[in-house]
């Protein structure tokens, strides 16, 4: 069953923050500049995804992992009072 989380960081070295948002994009979607939705497969794969971030991690910089239950999507709205669509149907990993 996939799991889907919530990705956000605040990297201040420009190189980092690129190549950590090239690892998120192997797992899901950027919803926004370093806001990112993805989908993992199995549990160690979040801890993996972990291990490869933190290479590029200073001593300042921020990386948060939120949880979205399934039902959290369905009860989402954009700006304008419309429902989120859905999750990716299928992720290449």
């Amino acid at each position: 069953m996939l799991k889907y989380y919530l990705i956000c960081f605040d990297i201040s070295n420009n190189r980092s923050r690129r190549r950590v948002a090239n690892l998120l994009l192997e797992y899901g979607e950027r919803i926004q500049k370093s806001v990112f939705e993805v989908a993992i497969k199995r549990d160690n794969e979040l801890s993996l995804l972990r291990s490869e971030i933190q290479p590029y991690m200073e001593n300042g910089d921020d990386l948060r992992f939120y949880f979205l239950p399934p039902e959290s999507r369905k009860n989402s709205q954009d700006y304008q009072g419309r429902p989120l669509k859905e999750f990716p149907a299928s992720i290449i990993i």
